[in-house]
This record gives structure tokens, C-alpha cells and sequence, in this order.
């Protein structure tokens, strides 16, 4: 699949539905997909963050990337989000699987060496230079500061200058001024893709488009920032940002001082909106309350998200 199919796209860390039981709900995924699709966001399945990859096993892993593939039938590129792997042969293995499976690109984070150890610039390089010599999918590079460290911007000009496999980067950073630093030195060379905080920054120093979390909540509106950036329309995009930054702020109350973390909070809100597969997200992730659940159903009223998103 060549670049352009990588560009301005919108891109979703996509929940995974489980049924009453704790099991994957292939059927609650599929119509999470194309709720998705509908209003113009590409899923990337199985997630470390936000799809609870990190507890489900390399079978269900796998079963996710293939309903996704097979709902999505070629209509948008397939990333596989892949898991924070601290090994060169993980991240190859891992990119076989989804090839074989029919993805279209994998993500690959840095090399996550556990605690607070940091690899050094020469170790991301050598780490780096070995998948991408061994894998023949299109890559997506996740530069993300909640690994716990920060890959130099140098480096990632040194692997997009040697490997033509890299099709995109993801940038992510509490610092404004570094991300804009990326987005400007990176954007005229490649897709870059940012989380909607910093994204009209981002579209400004050319970036083109998003990979989050927030569609999984308000598809429509998420879109309606991303088209309103490319439209050159600052009405409708101030106006899609205003709602944006209220729904994040208001329910990220929840985890931030609550503990409530953001998956089982972003499944509470959408079984309070009817949408299906929305069960109690995996252990140790925690369950809310009855009066953490009655805070939320008046916060999604209040906030008027089925409104927002055509579900009323």
C-alpha cells in the first residue's frame, strides 16, 4: 500500500468489547467498527492503551486484527497497534503475524527495557535498523513519551532517511514546544499523526492527521475537527475543539482523581449510550461504582454526547 493511503487519515485506538462472560464479543466489534467507520475513523485494533491489549493473549490479539480486516474489506489501511515489545525478533515476529493476517502497516514503539531503564540513542537505532530490515509492511513509528522516555528527534531523521518502509510517525508529548518542533522538522517529509490536544498545532506545521482515543466516545465529533482543519474552516473547528477539550477534561475527573483509569470509565460511558460490547473492561482494571456510575450518566447528559453523536 503506498503512502497516500496512509495520509490524513483519522485513527482510533479502538476499545475491545467484551461479552458478560469476559470473552472477546466479535459481534460487538464488528458494530463498533462501523459505528467507527460511519462517521469517517479507521480502527486500530487490539491496542496496548485504550483496546486492553496488554491482557489479552496473542491468540485474541490476532482474532482482533482478523474481524477488523475482514469488517473493514480494504476500505481504509489497517494498522496493527502491536504491543510495547523490548526485542527486535518480538516486533518482527509481531509484524509477520498481522502481514500474514492482512494488515496493511504495525506500529512499533521503542524498546521498553522495564522499571526506569532508558535505552540510549545508539541502542533505539540498532533496535530499529533490525525490524525494519526484516519487515515488509509499511511502519508506523510511535514516538510517545508514556513509554517513560523520549526518542531523540535525530533518530527518527536517521530511520526515515535509510528505511522507506516507514510510512508514518505518531508524536505525543506533555511539552508543546518539542512536539512542535517534530511536527515541523517532520511534517514535510512524511505522514505525521498526532492525538487532538496538540492537533491544530499539528495541522499548522503540516501534519495531517490524528491517532487517539476520544473517537471511541465521539466519532462525529472528532471527525468534524479533522475535516474542519482541512477544510480551512476556524468556526467549525474552533467549534468541534471546544466540545473536544470539554469531553476530555470533564471525563478524565474520573482517572485523574478518581483512579478510575480511562478504559473502564470510556466503557461506562458507552453502555450509558446504548452502544453494545461494553462490558466491565479486564482485571486489575477496576469497575465503578454505583455512585461513580450516577456522576457519570449525568456528566454524558449534561455533555449531550448522544445528541452529539446522533443517538438520541
Amino acid at each position: 500500500m503506498d503512502q497516500s493511503a496512509f495520509d490524513a487519515g483519522s485513527y482510533v485506538m479502538s476499545l475491545t468489547p467484551f461479552d458478560p462472560r469476559g470473552d472477546l464479543d466479535e459481534e460487538a466489534l464488528r458494530e463498533h467498527v462501523r459505528w467507527l467507520h460511519a462517521a469517517g475513523i479507521r480502527v486500530v485494533p487490539a491496542s496496548a492503551s485504550s483496546g486492553e491489549g496488554t491482557l489479552l493473549s496473542d491468540a485474541e490479539v490476532f482474532r482482533v486484527w482478523e474481524v477488523v480486516v475482514d469488517e473493514v474489506a480494504g476500505r481504509y489501511p489497517v494498522i496493527a497497534a502491536n504491543r510495547e515489545l523490548p526485542t527486535a525478533r518480538e516486533n518482527i515476529r509481531y509484524a509477520h503475524e498481522a502481514r500474514d493476517r492482512g494488515l496493511d502497516a504495525i506500529q512499533i514503539y521503542p524498546p521498553t527495557l522495564g522499571h526506569v531503564l532508558k535505552p540510549t540513542p545508539d541502542m533505539t537505532s540498532a533496535f530499529y535498523d533490525e525490524i525494519l530490515d526484516a519487515v515488509d509492511l509499511p511502519v508506523l513509528i510511535s514516538s510517545n513519551e508514556s513509554t517513560g522516555f523520549e526518542v531523540p528527534l535525530h533518530v527518527h531523521e536517521r530511520l526515515l532517511d535509510r528505511h522507506d518502509t516507514i510510512v508514518a510517525f505518531y508524536k505525543n508529548n506533555t511539552d508543546f514546544l518539542n512536539c512542535a518542533t517534530f511536527y515541523a522538522r517532520m511534517a514535510p517529509r512524511t505522514t505525521v499523526l498526532t492525538g487532538y490536544l496538540r492537533l491544530p498545532m499539528a495541522f499548522t506545521l503540516g501534519g495531517t492527521g490524528e491517532l487517539d482515543y476520544l473517537q471511541n466516545l465521539v466519532p462525529r465529533t472528532c471527525r468534524r475537527l479533522h475535516d474542519a482543519l482541512h477544510a480551512g474552516d476556524a468556526a467549525a473547528a474552533s467549534e468541534a475543539y471546544t466540545t473536544i477539550v470539554d469531553v476530555l477534561s470533564r471525563t478524565s475527573r474520573f482517572w485523574v482523581e478518581e483512579g478510575l483509569m480511562r478504559v473502564p470509565t470510556y466503557k461506562a460511558v458507552l453502555r450509558l449510550l446504548g452502544r453494545p460490547g461494553t462490558g466491565l473492561a479486564r482485571a486489575p482494571f477496576r469497575p465503578l461504582d454505583a455512585d461513580q456510575e450516577k456522576r457519570l450518566a449525568a456528566l454524558v447528559d449534561d455533555l449531550g454526547l448522544a445528541r452529539l453523536e446522533g443517538l438520541d
